[in-house]
């Protein structure tokens, strides 16, 4: 399993902002059946159509000190397990996002693909 983490700057929170705004007019719709969601949690992770988040860009990670200094990198190890997405603020750059995804070497290597062309979209 291959993890693969990058940064998200300023120049691709335009395509967050769009999506977030597609999601709240959808909220309704997206939100159905959401009362059972964890009841059926077995048989929707088995479709393999489930996608999850751990993390938050607004948790701060890279602000925590326990005494030896700021993280140099924080990863989500969990996720080659779960197949979350995380999530986390960028150390180096104000406003910035860190995404990471754990995938298999062909899929890793498909999305980067996909990835890369999208972002020459904008």
């Amino acid at each position: 399993m291959a993890m693969l983490s990058f940064s998200l700057f300023k120049e691709s929170i335009e395509a967050v902002k769009v999506i977030g705004n597609k999601v709240r007019q959808s909220e309704t719709e997206a939100l159905r059946g959401a009362e059972t969601w964890l009841l059926d949690w077995k048989e929707k992770s088995e479709t393999g159509t489930l996608v999850t988040v751990a993390g938050s860009p607004r948790l701060g990670v890279y602000e925590t000190d326990f005494g030896w200094g700021r993280p140099k990198k924080s990863e989500v190890v969990h996720i080659d397990v779960t197949g979350a997405i995380s999530l986390a603020d960028c150390r180096d750059e104000e406003g910035g996002i860190e995404v990471g995804l754990a995938l298999g070497r062909k899929n890793i290597a498909n999305f980067t693909a996909i990835w890369e062309q999208s972002l020459k979209l904008f």
